[in-house]
């Protein structure tokens, strides 16, 4: 890793794709990496099939060949003959979800902005603001701008010209209609229109002109100018200027990361949705444009750390809406982890709400959830003695790069998580039954500890590792699914003693070594980074006192990103000729693990407790210009507010914790110096760190530089 960590996107995806819809919009315009602005995803809806690589057996599109599962891709083009020399986008403002796309040529440049705007009327429209600019070496040339059709075709078939009115494309579904083309008239140099019936471009002239592909509502062809698409412009980025995904302060340093941040902010907004007066939080615009029950649990807490309580909370009623007759939560088939993960959702949220009321108000739905647990795991006996999870579960989907239906381990590591999550909760409001789930979690852990020590293997490099699944797929690599073991291990399934956790660590630091980030532990087993998951492999470094490693896997994950600042879910190593691609773009659960890891570099809670900079790294000590601030952020203790600024010997820590429904077992910092709080250093832990009071309240620490 670079003395100083940078973020320049130097491992981007070839194939880029940036969301230009408004925050929870229908419409979920794709700008593809040539500009191209794309519609109608309409691929296999089947989340199973992969919905971005190329045409299978399985996955039958009526769309040209490379339109990545879009009906209608336009591209805006011009007529006459020119070599590309150089094509790259700018996104400007972090904050708002604007891409021009700059292409140069020998003899000329273009240039447009797309952009998605709503009028005061309700109509919903894309808006392609452009200017082509012959050089001086030009020449002249009969020229007009149009939009190229590289998906189902239009009428005419091969392009969209300059057209003196407008005219609809074939309607697809009803909930993502085909757009409406419109054109303004090109402007030439003298600010007039020109006629296109004649129109030659001469060296150094600039012609302006603008589109604009209208979803509902309607723009009369008369209005569409380039007047009325500048001024779409200028209400687009006054509409992107009052949008403020952070409610509370959420700042570092480091000013890519904060770039980072403010980007990630706005995309997991933008892929929202309100579905029947409930807001949910989607993954993606296309393929994962839809809800998870696993993926909720992260949504919704990184909702909290935004400052949106209430719609993080409306994400746990959607989950809720899939709460079944025979007492299971789930949306997916054979995906039966997620009645676990949605009582560990419930605990999270009703913690860091401080809603202890809403928490016993759902207590009846986790019994019965429990219920649903104990009746599967009872299933696995009937399975026959040598069923290798006879005790724990049947064959199940396991995610994360474990297919199935088969026997496999990410379903009792989750389970034995809700069930310790609700043991705990219940046990403090002495809550009826709670002592069930205790002794429910303990058998799971005690018949998965046993089938551990059985499954466990060796890598061809001697380092010992547990395999996920017992399906024998000849694809899948020591670490593929391991993500699963960190996700619970961070919320507390293990102690940290547990062999189960350094062998964890050791496993994914020795295949991190081309890009810094863990290879195959995903759905692409060869030359392929599973890029969400660096949030996982991040957590779990910082557990095992790494935080050196986790830190370099936070700038190694925004190196994986597009410079649109969005990842696609996995996606090949660089220096390969591999071109397997898996998952949506933006996939915005890695927009969500960023945050979360952020967060967590400055702010750790881990059993019962809370470790303050447990991974600050140097790029975020605060300068005399920039503080770091984390101001209500969200724990099961109360909310946390942080302060770090720069003093004339050091640094000064503001810290703050607000009263909760129940108070943290200890309070730790990292510093490398010693702490001073009214003149007196602090006492030292056992385990280096210094120990803050636990009670809630405002203390100030002096800390030596």
């Amino acid at each position: 890793m670079d003395a100083k960590r940078t973020i320049n996107f130097r491992f981007a995806p070839d194939v880029q794709q940036t969301c230009i819809g408004l925050v929870d919009d229908n419409y979920k315009t794709i700008v593809r990496e040539d500009g191209s602005l794309n519609y109608q995803w309409c691929d296999d809806k089947n989340q199973f099939v992969d919905g971005t690589i190329r045409a299978c057996a399985k996955r039958v599109l009526d769309v040209q060949e490379g339109n990545m599962g879009f009906k209608y891709r336009c591209l805006p083009r011009f007529y006459h003959r020119d070599r590309l020399v150089e094509r790259y986008q700018d996104f400007g403002d972090p904050c708002a979800a604007i891409v021009e796309t700059v292409e140069t040529y020998e003899h000329c440049t273009f240039r447009w902005k797309t952009f998605g705007h709503r009028l005061v009327d309700g109509t919903r429209l894309d808006v392609i603001l452009f200017t082509l600019q012959a050089g001086e070496n030009f020449g002249h040339a009969r020229d007009t701008v149009y939009l190229q059709t590289l998906g189902a075709p239009f009428d005419p078939p091969e392009t969209l010209r300059y057209l003196s009115s407008a005219y609809a494309l074939p309607t697809g579904n009803a909930s993502t209609p085909a757009p409406v083309a419109l054109y303004s008239p090109i402007v030439g140099p003298s600010g007039a229109p020109l006629d296109m019936e004649n129109a030659f471009l001469h060296a150094g002239e600039i012609w302006q002109g603008a589109f604009a592909l209208v979803y509902c509502g309607h723009v009369a062809f008369t209005d569409f100018t380039l007047d009325f698409a500048k001024q779409c412009l200028a209400a687009c980025e006054a509409y992107w200027r009052g949008v403020t995904p952070f409610r509370n302060a959420f700042r570092v340093p480091d000013e890519q990361v904060q770039r980072m941040l403010a980007i990630c902010g706005r995309n997991i907004l933008q892929a929202r949705e309100v579905v029947d007066d409930v807001v949910e939080f989607h993954v993606g615009p296309t393929i994962y444009r839809g809800l998870w029950v696993v993926d909720g649990y992260y949504f919704a807490e990184c909702g909290y750390m935004m400052g949106r309580d209430d719609e993080a909370w409306q994400g746990l009623l959607a989950v809720l809406r899939r709460v079944k007759p025979d007492g299971s939560i789930r949306i997916l088939p054979d995906h039966h982890k997620e009645t676990a993960v949605a009582l560990s959702t419930i605990v999270r949220q009703c913690e860091l709400r401080n809603d202890d009321a809403r928490l016993q108000e759902l207590w009846p739905t986790m019994l019965r959830g429990l219920d649903h647990l104990i009746a599967m795991r009872d299933e696995s006996y009937t399975l026959g003695a040598d069923y290798p999870l006879r005790g724990l579960f049947k064959p199940a989907f396991g995610d994360g790069g474990i297919y199935g239906p088969e026997p496999e381990y990410t379903t009792p590591l989750n389970v034995l998580l809700g069930a310790k999550d609700a043991a705990r909760a219940g046990k403090r409001l002495q809550l009826s039954g709670w002592e069930r789930f205790a002794q429910f979690a303990d058998e799971i852990n005690e018949t998965m500890q046993a089938c551990i020590r059985r499954d466990l293997r060796t890598t061809p490099e001697g380092l010992p590792y547990l395999p996920l699944s017992m399906g024998n797929n000849p694809v899948y690599k020591p670490q593929t699914g391991v993500q699963t073991i960190c996700r619970v291990a961070f919320h507390g399934a293990f102690a940290l003693d547990d062999p189960l956790m350094k062998m964890t660590a050791d496993l994914i630091d020795s295949v991190d070594g081309r890009e810094g980030l863990p290879e195959a532990s995903g759905w692409r087993a060869d030359q392929s980074i599973y890029l969400y998951a660096a949030g996982r492999f991040g957590e779990h470094m910082l557990l095992m006192n790494r935080p050196k490693k986790a830190v370099d896997y936070l700038y190694a994950f925004a190196n994986h990103a597009s410079p649109a600042g969005v990842w696609r879910e996995e996606q090949p190593l660089r220096d390969t000729t591999c071109a397997e691609i898996c998952g949506d773009m933006p996939h915005n659960w890695a927009s969500v693990e960023f945050i979360r890891l952020v967060r967590t570099l400055l702010l750790l809670e881990w059993d019962g407790g809370m470790t303050l900079l447990p991974g600050l790294p140097k790029e975020w000590l605060p300068t005399a210009e920039n503080d770091l601030l984390l101001q209500d952020t969200p724990t099961a203790f109360g909310k946390v507010t942080l302060h770090l600024t720069k003093a004339a010997a050091g640094f000064t820590l503001h810290y703050t914790r607000e009263p909760g429904n129940q108070g943290p077992q200890y309070v730790t910092l990292c510093w490398s110096g010693t702490p001073i709080v009214n003149g007196k250093p602090l006492t030292q832990a056992e385990d280096g760190k210094w120990v803050l009071p636990c009670e809630a309240g405002s203390y100030t620490v002096e800390l030596d530089g």
